[in-house]
């Protein structure tokens, strides 16, 4: 076990401008929203508020205390837009719709009936909570103002029609003397679905399954012998639950000055389903002396066998993955690539499809199609990653002449597409040609997405693999374990052998650190909802013989220009060329019209010498070519 203690850091990630979940969403341990009865609805919620100090403009009262077994009541104007003179909510929580009027007059209007606190509904069906703005009457409220799920919130609705409803607001804790408590997000995780036959037979590290997590103590005793149990199942397709896997891990003193620990255990679990299914593993937290507060001593998530799908994120049972909020790194509309490492153990598959969301952050905007940027269209590269390779340091860290693209993905938006909504994005066209990507055996996978203007890349904001990497590297057999590296903006071109990627996202106190404990938790951080679709069996030479043909580029290696001779199959009426540096950040963009066989010529007298591709994008698919820059 090893023990260190962790502060809230801001990291440079910006959010969704109005309406994102993860704007506020309370992803650390405090504060934390209890609701203690009935038993039906109770548990903690997840939340945002509008006095959060991280976002931009917040209003209403700051949570800075603690509100212990308060009355939550139905708003009489479900709106709470105009409340009437026989409203009367003395020293309660009043539950309100989103909806019509501004947050800031709803919460305004409760304080002038009494209310001591305000939670909103979104009004969304399924959706999260999302971000508040005070509007014209924020200013005049000091009260605290929450928003919940559209799930939860309806759950709660319904109750108060016929039960009285307790909840809770803390900081930190409940006053308990005996209360440990997981933190948020920290499990150390598997991945929300791999295919079946990656996993099947495999011993890699990739796949395996650690036992750790962070765990608060938030009572005012000194705690002992507390420990972290893990049990696994597995139900295959069609079949019943059985345990795999247990393991346990325990630190012998844990004092509450201490605040927070992490505690994992040395081993690791190799798993070897025999069927697609689920993989459900759940954690129990428990010491010699009995919790006053249990309810946040168990925490559980799964992992999907698939037939063809792997994502980090979570998914549902088909691998599709499961989007909470969008991200993006730096400010304005600065580039970045961002996206999830994938390693194939059985090699022969067709890299076949994406599916991911991004989103522009205007809530607004029911269609993509009407996105605010040139080419209203999204483009993801596959690379293939050799550590050590091409003169690179074989150190675990992505460097810029590491990587080959091997292939890319355009998506251009229609008005089917829509903010935060999944999308698929084929490698090559919907048939697979004529980019045919066969993944080879024992190799890592780099799954980027160049995001197009002020844009956001889908997440799910619900996890977080640091505790994985984290336990990983302090396991019996010590590994490098990644899930989504990036690239800045501020980092040099990356195409040079000492420039290097950020293996963990956010919280690093360097650059392109590999070293997690010079890490903070980063309780902000949340995982490219970034799903893999491989073909559903090996392919055959014969299906990847056609492969290339749509194009060559000459001169290679290019100084002044660089020709790309076209050859598509059909006349195509937009055509768009992309050049992109080693990384797939954008260089250059150009377009054409009604093109078929003609020759094109771009300048690369501005482009510093170095590894580049030429992305071609015509008749709804993507193919990839690789050249090199050189100066006389």
């Amino acid at each position: 076990m090893r023990r260190f203690y962790f502060v809230n850091l801001l990291m440079a990630l910006f959010v969704l401008a109005a309406e994102n979940a993860y704007a506020q969403a309370i992803t650390y341990l405090g504060p934390r929203l209890y609701v203690n009865s009935p038993s039906g609805v109770s548990g903690y919620k997840t939340f945002t508020y509008s006095s959060n100090p991280a976002i931009s403009g917040p209003w209403g009262r700051a949570l800075d205390s603690t509100w212990n077994m308060v009355d939550l009541v139905k708003s009489v104007d479900s709106l709470g837009c105009n409340q009437p003179g026989s409203a009367s909510y003395t020293n309660k929580w009043v539950l309100i719709w989103r909806g019509t009027c501004q947050f800031g007059e709803k919460a305004k209007g409760a304080q002038d009936k009494g209310a001591k606190g305000v939670i909103i509904i979104n009004n969304v069906p399924g959706a999260d909570p999302v971000g508040m703005a005070a509007g014209t009457a924020g200013g005049a409220v000091n009260i605290p103002v929450l928003m919940i799920s559209n799930t939860d919130g309806i759950a709660l609705w319904n109750e108060l029609a016929t039960n009285a409803i307790k909840i809770s607001l803390t900081t930190w804790g409940f006053g308990y003397a005996n209360d440990l408590a997981f933190v948020p997000k920290s499990a150390a995780l598997t991945t929300g679905a791999v295919p079946f036959s990656q996993i099947s037979g495999s011993t890699a590290n990739a796949y395996k399954g650690y036992t750790g997590a962070l765990v608060a103590n938030v009572g005012t005793a000194n705690q002992s012998n507390v420990k972290i149990k893990s049990v696994v199942t597995f139900t295959p397709t069609g079949g019943s639950a059985s345990v795999v896997y247990t393991d346990s891990a325990v630190v012998t003193n844990f004092d509450a000055i201490d605040s927070l620990i992490s505690i994992t255990s040395p081993n690791t679990a190799t798993f070897a389903p025999t069927s697609t299914g689920m993989y459900t593993t759940t954690y129990t937290l428990s010491a010699d002396n009995p919790d006053d507060n249990p309810s946040d001593n168990t925490i559980s998530f799964n992992t999907y066998v698939t037939n063809n799908m792997y994502c980090k994120a979570r998914t549902d049972a088909n691998g599709n993955p499961t989007v909470t909020t969008g991200l993006r790194f730096g400010t304005g509309s600065a580039p970045f690539i961002w996206g999830p490492l994938f390693y194939i153990n059985k090699g022969g598959y067709k890299a076949q499809s994406l599916r991911y969301a991004i989103s522009d952050g205007d809530t607004t905007r029911k269609s993509l199609a009407d996105i605010t940027v040139a080419d209203k269209s999204s483009v993801a590269y596959l690379f293939k990653w050799t550590d050590g390779s091409n003169g690179g340091t074989n150190d675990g860290i992505i460097q810029g002449n590491e990587v080959v693209m091997k292939g890319a993905a355009i998506k251009t938006f229609t008005t089917a597409d829509s903010n935060n909504r999944v999308f698929t994005s084929f490698i090559g066209d919907v048939n697979g040609n004529p980019s045919t990507i066969q993944l080879d055996a024992n190799s890592w996978y780099w799954i980027v997405v160049d995001m197009p203007g002020a844009t956001y890349l889908g997440c799910d904001e619900q996890l977080n693999y640091y505790t994985r990497t984290f336990a990983a590297k302090y396991a019996t057999s010590s590994v490098a374990d990644w899930w989504a590296p990036n690239a800045l903006t501020d980092m040099s071109s990356f195409t040079g052998g000492t420039d290097a990627a950020r293996m963990i996202p956010a919280g690093v106190t360097t650059t392109a650190s590999s070293v997690i404990d010079s890490a903070f938790f980063p309780n902000t951080d949340a995982v490219p909802a970034i799903a893999l679709e491989l073909s559903p069996s090996p392919i055959s030479v014969n299906e990847i013989a056609n492969e290339g043909t749509a194009f060559t580029v000459f001169p290679n290696p290019a100084t002044t220009s660089v020709n790309i001779k076209l050859n598509l199959a059909k006349k195509s009426e937009s055509v768009q060329v992309r050049i992109v540096d080693a990384v797939g950040r954008r260089v250059a963009i150009e377009e054409y019209n009604n093109l078929q066989n003609e020759t094109l010529s771009i300048s690369t007298e501005k482009l510093a010498a170095g590894n580049y591709y030429v992305v071609l994008v015509a008749n709804g698919y993507a193919s990839v070519k690789p050249f090199v820059v050189t100066k006389q």
